[in-house]
């Protein structure tokens, strides 16, 4: 049951994990860019705060936040329907891997948005004039954004978990339930084994008497 239970989890974690790589993608496809200044050092001067600066960090979280929902459904659906068939308790393993999973995974969004725009930002820089006003690459300002993802899957996920509870379907509780009709259904018939022997019994006391 153990080791059951760590492949499970271990396949969620890796799935999980993995879809950071389109999903980053996916920001940087989506994500506006802000202006900033070139300076005379070949540094970056910002442009004071404006809706696109944060507009990168909201398309991001929104991303996130989207695959979070998604994430919680799906893995809890299918710990579901492997626990009916194998009749094992997988929500714990699966709970745990998808929350590591979808926390390495943002990791890896973040990184692969930024590491896209790098090199092209970097030559943008090193082609422009100072005072030159040119687009940033993609950084994520807001890190807590990074958390998005696996807040809103174990969120998801425990909702569905406190839904099953309240309508008494886990599979758990349906295995219990099923041995204990099981149970029941064979004690009728050693309840009518043991009324027919007490009159055998009693038919054999009148004879010898």
């Amino acid at each position: 049951m153990t080791r059951r239970r760590l492949t499970v989890g271990g396949t969620v974690l890796g799935c999980t994990a993995v879809l950071g790589l389109p999903l980053g993608l996916l920001w940087w496809l989506l994500a506006p860019r802000p202006r900033v200044t070139v300076g005379r050092d070949g540094g970056i001067l910002p442009f004071p705060l404006s809706e696109t600066a944060f507009a990168v960090d909201g398309y991001f979280a929104l991303i996130m936040m989207g695959a979070g929902l998604v994430c919680g459904y799906a893995v809890y659906i299918l710990q579901y329907r492997l626990a009916v068939r194998d009749a094992t308790d997988l929500r714990l393993a699966c709970l745990l891997g998808m929350a590591a999973g979808s926390l390495l995974g943002s990791l890896a969004a973040w990184q692969t948005g930024t590491l896209i725009d790098a090199a092209e930002f970097q030559r943008a820089v090193e082609s422009a004039s100072p005072g030159a006003v040119i687009r940033s690459g993609l950084r994520l300002d807001a890190l807590s954004a990074l958390m998005a993802w696996p807040f809103v899957a174990v969120l998801q996920y425990a909702l569905f978990d406190a839904v099953s509870l309240w309508r008494g379907d886990l599979p758990a509780q349906r295995h219990l339930a099923e041995d204990g009709a099981d149970a029941s259904a064979a004690d009728p018939p050693a309840a009518v084994h043991s009324r027919h022997a007490a009159p055998e019994g009693g038919d054999q006391a009148r004879g010898s008497g």
